[in-house]
């Protein structure tokens, strides 16, 4: 006769018990802040007193805007520019303090997704012990995913953005899979302030409310939950507030921006420049998206796509980790039929994944399954490989021949750059009497000259009026190369130019000379001009010279100089 008092058997590994050496310090208490502590202390020390490299074009942006603080800006909102100025408030405008930010950011990441994943495991500990190691494991595997070690040292959106999701996906995992209500508000704080350096959380809402559908003890756990999820809906809403407020007051630039990197109408850049649309276009699209989405997870992105085999064992974990993970990956994978999807764009799907990654991880070990032991010592080989990939760069491009095909002086060469364009500066001062100012093609070059050169003077960027798109320098008063103050102060003076081509010029500058790439120049067919008498950019317009064979250029000014200084 069945005992009906007996609760039926839970279901369970039958794996051998192989325990690592490396399980038991893993599970202690100290062994997650300790990693955490001596990698970013690590990143620290070489951001500050060993690293060569110069701020790339977007870091600069971010600076650019952190000195001009608003509610939003044009194609980003507007915690980037809210970390940086917070930072070098306190240290200066100086490389590492723009970047440390991110170096604090990954730090977060990493003790996010180890909570996440004591989440995700708690069920499977009291059966198998060494589940305790896994928030250790999942904090590792963070930083062994490709684009996401590179986002602990470069100051871009990224690093903030993807902390704020896996401590949103925590705060949503704690509520719904073990009762903690109050969680939503850790859940819709985090998504508020993510959406201040990306709008791409906003895809990890459907992936939340995915998992509450996929299980009836959900659903009923989340009406129970109603007001906290009042509470940490609101939260995230707040997010949103700056944003819209910027906007309303600047004809929504930023939708008009994000359509135009897919193309679409109304966006900042027409539809009609680029290539058509055609299905083989279309699949190599797609295969690029897979490809460098596959190249950016790494590892890491295989063992979780290997867990999901392992569901029944895993439970209710997977199915909150798939669900939050699926909704951003297929969007981006949508978009990449019609448009180009850059690599990073939807790398948040990872970021959930570790939770489950490690949970097999542990597991694997313990079965000594080959396949996931040998993914476990590619992830921790690549981790490897991208935390000393910049450090070593520079070193490895003044060996022998190999160090010629390592182009590191893109990310190390704008103090000698700078120099240059100051001597540039220096000598049109001398030999016009006129106060000279610097113009650049490309929003990033001007952002890395206006860091560089000494007095951080402001630099305009002219993009949107020689064929590219608009930028925040068009948003700028002082900035604004439309704007009749600015056309005022620049009128008559000479100007050192950097990028675009003497004919976008020429309307603008009477005589103009081309000087070659200046010394330094990070791209090699980037070329610089000098200009003299300054008219007004908008003279040049896309189209003015398609009756010509050749480009047309205004009559010289016979009162000009006769060369380049």
């Amino acid at each position: 006769m069945t005992d009906t008092t007996t609760p039926p058997p839970q279901p369970h590994d039958h794996t051998p018990d192989h325990r690592a050496w490396w399980f038991a310090p893993a599970a202690r208490w100290w062994a997650l802040p300790a990693f955490v502590l001596l990698l970013t202390a690590a990143r620290l020390v070489w951001l500050v007193w060993f690293s060569d490299y110069t701020l790339i074009e977007d870091e600069a942006h971010y600076w650019e805007w952190s000195r001009r603080l608003d509610w939003s800006y044009y194609s980003k909102g507007p915690g980037v520019a809210w970390a940086i100025a917070a930072s070098t408030a306190f240290f200066g405008h100086v490389e590492w303090a723009v970047r440390l930010p991110a170096v604090l950011a990954g730090a977060v990441g990493s003790l996010a997704v180890a909570l996440l994943t004591r989440e995700v495991v708690r069920e499977h500990t009291r059966a198998h012990p060494a589940q305790h190691a896994a928030p250790f494991v999942a904090a590792l595997l963070y930083q062994c995913v490709p684009a996401i070690g590179v986002t602990g040292v470069l100051m871009t959106i990224d690093g903030p953005f993807l902390a704020c999701w896996a401590l949103a996906a925590w705060g949503a995992a704690r509520a719904l899979l073990h009762d903690r209500p109050r969680a939503w508000a850790i859940c819709g704080g985090a998504l508020a302030i993510g959406f201040l350096f990306k709008y791409t959380i906003v895809l990890l809402v459907p992936g939340i409310i995915a998992a509450v559908l996929a299980r009836a003890a959900w659903r009923r756990r989340a009406r129970a939950q109603a007001r906290w999820i009042a509470l940490g809906s609101l939260l995230a809403l707040l997010g949103l507030v700056p944003v819209i407020v910027w906007n309303a007051q600047h004809d929504w630039s930023t939708v008009r921006h994000l359509l135009g990197h897919l193309g679409a109408p109304g966006g900042d850049v027409s539809p009609d420049t680029g290539e058509p649309w055609t299905p083989l276009r279309s699949l190599a699209q797609v295969g690029e998206y897979l490809g460098l989405f596959i190249a950016m997870g790494g590892p890491v992105l295989v063992l979780g796509v290997i867990a999901w085999f392992e569901r029944r064992r895993l439970g209710a974990g997977l199915v909150f980790a798939t669900a939050c993970s699926l909704p951003i990956a297929l969007v981006y994978l949508g978009v990449s039929v019609f448009a180009e999807v850059e690599g990073n764009w939807a790398i948040a799907t990872v970021v959930v994944l570790v939770a489950p990654s490690a949970w097999l991880v542990i597991d694997g070990v313990s079965r000594r399954d080959v396949p996931v032991r040998c993914l476990w010592g590619a992830a921790l080989f690549t981790g490897l490989v991208v935390a000393l990939a910049l450090p070593i760069l520079p070193t490895l491009s003044r060996v022998g021949r190999m160090g010629a095909r390592i182009p590191v002086h893109r990310m190390t060469g704008m103090h000698e750059h700078a120099a240059a364009a100051q001597a540039e500066l220096d000598a049109l001062r001398a030999q016009t009497g006129h106060e000279p100012f610097v113009i650049a093609a490309h929003y990033g070059r001007a952002s890395q000259l206006a860091f560089y050169l000494p007095g951080h003077p402001t630099v305009y960027c002219s993009s949107a009026y020689i064929g590219g798109r608009r930028t925040q320098y068009d948003v700028w008063p002082e900035t604004d190369l439309a704007d009749p103050d600015t056309i005022a102060h620049l009128h008559g003076r000479p100007a050192l130019i950097l990028g675009g081509q003497s004919w976008q010029w020429a309307a603008a500058f009477d005589p103009l000379y081309d000087l070659g790439p200046l010394a330094g120049e990070p791209k090699a067919n980037r070329t610089a001009f000098v200009g003299y008498d300054y008219a007004d950019i908008r003279d040049y317009a896309p189209g003015w010279w398609a009756d010509a064979a050749e480009p047309k250029r205004p009559e010289s000014n016979p009162d000009a100089p006769e060369g380049p200084p």
